[in-house]
């Protein structure tokens, strides 16, 4: 931008380069996150690498190329690469943001991503640093390649690196079913992936403040040339002053915001420090000195430092595991959408301003601050921000009524056939009571008059020509009627309910053993329960062989072989793996004795919450 401004000293010039740079983005953009839920993210993100390095290292060739292909001249052949760059860090940016949640703790996410955060902008000066050190060992020793080219296949070997890195990572497995690429089944996961995104209460307006926030620092990004020459009177050296201000206060912010989350609500402190930031972007657009600027340049850039691994990390808790990519990559296109429409527009409108103002002076208040089309669109921008900052609330008065129609505690029991469901929920049961709670204990299927007569329908030995798609609707159907009767009533009653068996059972039985596909399965109970999860899941473990041995006469589900229940083992350790936040895995070879005694001690958190309540 400041070069395009130094050589053209023209805002449409700034604004060409710009739509130049991220319109692939907004082409390739939300198509990308189907990928990243599709595929295998590593290998999605081992894959960019690998072709981020080998699209670099055509560069120092690129008169070569010019001359053996004359279409591909070096002007063409850049852009050409600057866009397969940005297409492959689109596709690796959702794959590697998916991935995050299933590596850490969900209370760890904020931190998690402001250490991503500022490991990436502390690249900017070390990436100075070592292109000058590259400059000085060229001249030193005199080296045939110029520095430029140096740069680039050491720039190409760090990708090589990243790829290299990213194969050593143990990221869990999905329980899905694999399918090919289809055109048609893409375009509707990638709607799928933004209904999800749009229909969820608190999603909702924390994706359209992060747009609003980007928005404004869009217009930041592409008038702050003008406003440091035009307004403050300053030079490229002052520009580049403003911009190490803003990466200080970005850099502070990210160090700061997963410790302070650990004791502000994540959507509080998001909605504050967006609100903070739009203020601080009008007080700087009211400054009329240098100094004052950078200090204010400084807040602004802490306080962004703290909103986006807090509105990201906001995301990230509340989306399912299945369409997590193609909503991030939602969310990382509308971010460049905002940027970009911003930044293009908003030195149009500078110019706009101007003409309408006729370039006289005009003051504001009376006070000596000179109001022309800069400093009109840099107030935009804070109030861009601002009344982002006000959108975000929208999702705090969600939790709350979330909260309001449920106040006691769901507790779920999984596991195989003979695991020791039934036994663990009677002593559970006997324990809970005796401290004087509520409890409401329940079954799936059968938990309900209906539901007894679909649990007859399913486990009848004799209905052995049953669809499995017919099964899965049943479940589904017993599962919602189950909801509706029982559990939620209990849960607004204050209840502990107590279930045998919940949502992941359809998943692990229908959805990964009978091949039905585990998204397919989660997305239709989702919608018959509306959502309901549980607080904490119980997953009592054992071996599928000795568990069936257990079981007794079987039914139809039991009848089964052994090959079918191993699968439906092997899915509840995915999910367990995956939703460690709510999943308590528990060794069920023990002894009851002990296995009672983890499930207490696990339990107890809630336990204590509950009796808080009483």
């Amino acid at each position: 931008m400041s070069v395009a401004k130094r050589i053209y000293d023209d805002e449409f010039a700034v604004a060409a380069v710009l739509l130049a740079r991220l319109a692939p983005a907004l082409l390739f953009g939300p198509a990308a996150g189907v990928a990243a839920d599709r595929w295998s993210r590593k290998k999605v993100m081992v894959l960019c690498d690998i072709g981020r390095a080998c699209l670099i290292a055509t560069l120092p060739f690129a008169e070569v190329i010019s001359e053996a292909i004359p279409l591909l001249n070096p002007v063409v052949l850049l852009l050409l690469v600057s866009s397969g760059l940005e297409v492959l860090t689109l596709m690796w940016q959702p794959a590697k943001d998916a991935s995050v949640p299933a590596m850490v703790k969900r209370h760890q996410l904020t931190h998690a991503y402001s250490l991503l955060l500022l490991g990436a902008y502390l690249t900017f000066p070390l990436s100075g640093a070592a292109f000058g050190l590259l400059a000085h060992i060229s001249r030193v020793f005199r080296l045939a390649i110029d520095q430029e080219n140096l740069a680039l296949f050491v720039d190409s070997g760090t990708f090589l690196i990243s790829a290299v890195l990213t194969l050593t990572l143990i990221i869990p497995a999905r329980p899905e079913v694999k399918r090919g690429l289809n055109l048609k089944v893409v375009w509707t996961e990638l709607m799928q992936g933004l209904s999800a995104m749009w229909n969820h209460a608190m999603i909702r307006p924390w994706v359209l403040g992060i747009f609003g926030t980007f928005a404004g620092i869009g217009i930041f990004i592409s008038i702050a040339p003008f406003f440091v020459a035009d307004v403050l009177g300053g030079g490229p050296a002052s520009f580049g002053f403003l911009i190490t201000a803003v990466g200080i206060g970005l850099g502070s912010g990210f160090i700061l915001a997963g410790g302070v989350s650990r004791f502000v609500p994540k959507d509080v402190l998001f909605s504050v420090v967006v609100g903070a930031l739009g203020l601080s972007m009008i007080v700087f657009g009211s400054v009329s000195t240098i100094t004052t600027a950078l200090v204010w340049a400084a807040i602004a850039g802490l306080f962004g430092g703290f909103a986006y691994p807090s509105g990201y990390a906001l995301v990230q808790e509340q989306v399912e595991e299945e369409v997590r990519g193609r909503i991030l990559a939602a969310v990382n296109t509308l971010i460049r959408l905002a940027v970009v429409g911003a930044a293009a527009l908003a030195p149009v409108v500078v110019r706009l301003v101007d003409a309408l103002l006729e370039k006289r002076p005009r003051f504001l208040l009376e006070q000596a601050i000179d109001v022309r089309g800069v400093r009109v669109v840099m107030w935009a921008g804070g109030v861009s921000i601002l009344l982002a900052g006000l959108l975000t609330t929208q999702a705090i008065r969600a939790r709350f009524r979330v909260k309001a129609t449920r106040s006691g505690t769901f507790v779920v029991f999984e596991g195989g056939e003979g695991s020791g469901k039934t036994t663990q929920i009677e002593r559970l049961c006997v324990y809970l009571r005796s401290q004087g709670l509520h409890v409401v204990v329940t079954r799936e299927p059968g938990g309900t008059g209906i539901g007894h007569t679909v649990r007859e329908l399913l486990l009848d030995p004799q209905n052995t020509s049953m669809s499995p798609k017919a099964e899965a609707l049943l479940y589904a159907a017993d599962r919602a009627q189950h909801v509706d009767q029982v559990i939620r009533p209990a849960l607004q009653a204050g209840a502990i309910v107590i279930s045998d068996r919940y949502i992941d059972s359809s998943v692990a039985y229908q959805g990964v053993a009978r091949g039905l596909g585990a998204e397919e399965i989660r997305d239709l109970n989702v919608w018959g329960t509306d959502g309901l999860l549980p607080d904490i899941v119980f997953l009592l473990d054992f071996e599928a062989s000795e568990g069936l041995e257990r079981a007794g006469v079987p039914d139809r589900i039991e009848r089964e072989d052994l090959v079918f229940h191993q699968q439906v083992r092997e899915a509840f350790h995915a999910m367990a793996s995956r939703y460690s936040d709510r999943f308590a895995l528990i060794d069920a070879s023990r002894s009851p004795d002990e296995v009672e005694a983890q499930v207490r001690l696990r339990l107890q958190p809630f336990i204590d919450q509950e009796i808080i309540r009483e």
